[in-house]
């Protein structure tokens, strides 16, 4: 079935409703990464010409991704619920658009529709929306969702209150969470990303989490946002989870790339159900996507990464979660180059999520290789707050120190809260009351002498003897707890916004980690310090075959961070350099810091020279310029390895622009997805010790080479086994 439009004499064809979507879609980097955008803004326009005439019919009768064989799209098609769509059934894409934003259609009317409007529908219509008939249309559309409290219900705006720390410290996620909490955020969820995927540690952070609900009486849910397969295990040994996590996608192929089918997922699902967690509902999932998923996997089947991410709420839909997640600007600039694009992305999102029955959140966020900054996510925040956003994220300061990207903070949160007269979910509202830390409004306050969490706050400064090191800002109760995180916490308030000190000291480090971003790598340095960590590593360790250098097809590096495809393979000629066989090879990468490759990949190749000389001195390390992870599979497979140890800048954070991790591939070669790849990450004086990051990965290596696999396969049992159920968190007790 093809489509046509004529203007001014030129008729405009399209081969089908996948094309004429991908050429309607807003101008993004992504798209045309992937070879689908329009090839001109006159393009661009006919297809939306040619969109707004297509009958809603016609998303019923074509799919974008065959259902023959794509488990998604037989999701979406056998799911439809012709008695909704039967209500607009009659209408095309434009009157879609017009239906939308009449002043007689309202909350009533868009969820009687919900379920019978298709994923595709959706990404339809938002091509030929404005901002505003986004940020109208989704105003209108009101998702209730249920756990331990109620999240989603007119006037109020919930935050997922993010307490993460580069090395899982227990004390430096509760040290956090209790600044998050005294600034009025954590009722969408208290959820951890953590660093490992090792059982014991996950099982403490589960326990910590619960322990700090259930002593301080906090009515909202807790998560540990770690694979599925993970969660599985461990609920099967008695950890107290709450929600399931996974990060989904549009395609069968990206979400096999995440380690994920429907069916895991419906596992998972029941097995959350079945521990009947929850006090006034059991939406019991979390999902969380990004346009361009499907592209980074390779899987977006020739579709648009905005109908893709739809999709992925098409999947969401599903399991009826309790939160959605859009983590917009996460990814990079090769999917959304700057904060036009991720404000326009943000929008489509909310919208798209909303219109299709969700309770959608926003991670309004960028990475500081992209061309973005807050004054960016300002204007997003503000629109998304006016939208009627479900939650927004709450990190400390705005600035991850573990996933090393910038969100909202919790004084973001407050800033919204106060501009639009919002409110914390219902029974955590009355909680932040009955507790002293909120006023009649919901406004935070200062909480008075016996207020429960003081008293957290201070038995958790006494489980230390440490130092205090608090400098000289005054942040109040939370200022002591600084020692234990690199966070930034206690940061004080004006009003609702930071100090200004606090405002200019993000300032610099966010051109610090600009600076970073294209920093160079100094080869000959870097050869000179693998040299002393030959020495380093002793007789035994030492004097293995001298290094190599190579080049991606990545020209420079401002074409490297726009073309992540060409970061991922051999420059023309590269290959000759290199001759196998090698069981283990190890590549150094630049990545997005080459600081961090600079600094830290010497010595951790000493140490892992110390620590198993035959398995890492045998083959010569590989320094690759330009490089993404995935330039390993090739490089791998070229020196005929078993096993290839990428050595990585991570992208640079605003408290670590110099953060290494390492990835574990067995049986490299072009292809493998990250559900095939172990990782050990924020491996730096800040984060993880050298001495640590080489056990654990000589250990992931040695078990990979072993049992002949890594990814969500091969899970990091380094430590002991995950301690009985029924142990507190241990830090505040």
């Amino acid at each position: 079935m093809g489509f046509a439009h004529t203007v001014d004499a030129v008729t405009w064809r399209f081969r089908d409703l996948r094309e004429l979507l991908s050429r309607a879609s807003p101008h993004r980097s992504g798209d045309v990464l992937a070879g689908v955008s329009a090839r001109s803004a006159e393009e661009r326009m006919a297809a939306r010409l040619a969109l707004a005439d297509v009958p809603l019919r016609a998303f019923l009768s074509e799919s974008v991704v065959p259902y023959e064989d794509d488990e998604v799209t037989r999701l979406i098609v056998d799911g439809h619920d012709a008695a909704a769509f039967s209500r607009i059934a009659h209408l095309t894409v434009g009157e879609l658009r017009e239906w939308l934003l009449d002043d007689a259609t309202g909350p009533t009317e868009l969820a009687a529709v919900a379920p019978g409007v298709t994923p595709e529908m959706a990404a339809a219509v938002s091509k030929l929306m404005r901002n505003q008939d986004l940020v109208l249309a989704a105003r209108k559309c009101r998702v209730v969702t249920r756990f331990r409290n109620t999240i989603g219900l007119e006037g109020r705006l919930s935050v997922r209150l993010q307490p993460n720390h580069p090395t899982d410290d227990p004390r430096g996620i509760a040290a956090s969470t209790l600044d998050g909490l005294l600034l009025g955020a954590g009722d969408a969820v208290i959820g951890v990303n953590p660093a490992s995927d090792a059982l014991p540690a996950l099982g403490t952070l589960w326990r910590l989490l619960d322990d700090l609900v259930r002593r301080l009486e906090v009515p909202t849910q807790t998560c540990v946002l770690t694979h599925v397969t993970t969660q599985l295990r461990a609920i099967e040994a008695g950890a107290p989870v709450d929600l399931v996590f996974q990060s989904i996608a549009g395609t069968e192929g990206a979400n096999r790339s995440f380690g994920v089918t429907l069916a895991l997922l419906a596992e998972a699902r029941d097995a959350a159900l079945a521990l009947r967690r929850g006090a006034v509902g059991e939406n019991v999932m979390y999902f969380e996507t990004g346009q361009g998923s499907a592209l980074s996997a390779n899987a977006h089947r020739g579709v648009d990464q905005q109908t893709l991410e739809a999709r992925a709420y098409g999947v969401a839909r599903a399991f009826a979660p309790l939160l959605v997640n859009s983590v917009v600007g996460f990814i990079g600039p090769e999917y959304l180059l700057d904060g036009k694009q991720i404000v326009r992305a943000g929008l489509e999102d909310h919208f798209c999520g909303k219109l299709l029955g969700l309770p959608l959140g926003v991670d309004v966020c960028y990475t500081n290789h992209s061309e973005a900054d807050q004054d960016d996510m300002d204007v997003l925040l503000t629109l998304l707050g006016a939208a009627g956003v479900t939650y927004v994220m709450g990190v400390p300061g705005a600035d991850d120190v573990m996933l090393h990207y910038q969100s909202t903070s919790f004084h973001d949160a407050l800033y919204l809260r106060t501009l639009l007269g919002l409110r914390p979910a219902p029974e955590f509202e009355a909680w932040l009351r009955r507790t002293g830390l909120a006023d009649g409004a919901g406004r935070p306050i200062a909480p008075a002498e016996g207020n429960l969490l003081l008293a957290a706050t201070r038995e958790l400064d006494a489980s230390s003897d440490a130092g205090h090191g608090v400098g000289g800002r005054d942040g109040g109760p939370i200022a002591r707890l600084r020692r234990f995180t690199p966070a930034r916490i206690g940061l004080g308030r004006a009003g609702p916004a930071l100090p200004t000190r606090e405002v200019l000291a993000f300032g610099l480090a966010h051109a610090r980690a600009r600076d970073a971003v294209q920093a160079a790598l100094d080869v000959t340095r870097l050869l000179r310090d693998l040299a002393t960590a030959d020495a380093l590593a002793g007789p035994a360790g030492g004097g293995g075959p001298a290094p190599v250098v190579v080049r991606s097809a990545a020209a420079d590096r401002a074409t490297y961070l726009v073309r992540p495809d060409l970061g991922r393979r051999l420059g023309r000629g590269e290959a000759e350099r290199l001759a196998g066989p090698a069981e283990v090879a190890v590549l150094i990468a630049d990545g997005l810091s080459a600081v961090a490759a600079q600094r830290h990949a010497a010595p951790l190749v000493a140490a892992l020279r110390a620590r198993a000389p035959a398995r890492w001195a045998a083959a010569p390390v590989v320094i690759a310029l330009q490089a993404r992870v995935a330039l390993g599979d090739e490089v791998g497979a070229r020196l005929s390895a078993r096993l290839v140890a990428v050595l990585v800048g991570e992208r640079p954070g605003l408290t670590s622009p110099d953060s290494l991790g390492v990835y574990l591939t067995f049986d490299p070669r072009p292809g493998r997805t990250d559900a095939e790849r172990n990782c050990v990450s924020n491996v730096r004086p800040g984060g993880l010790s050298y001495e640590e990051a080489a056990r654990r990965v000589d250990w992931l290596a040695e078990a990979a080479l072993a049992r002949g696999l890594t990814g969500v396969g091969l899970k990091d049992e380094s430590d002991a086994a995950l301690p009985a159920a029924g142990g507190g968190g241990g830090c505040l007790e």
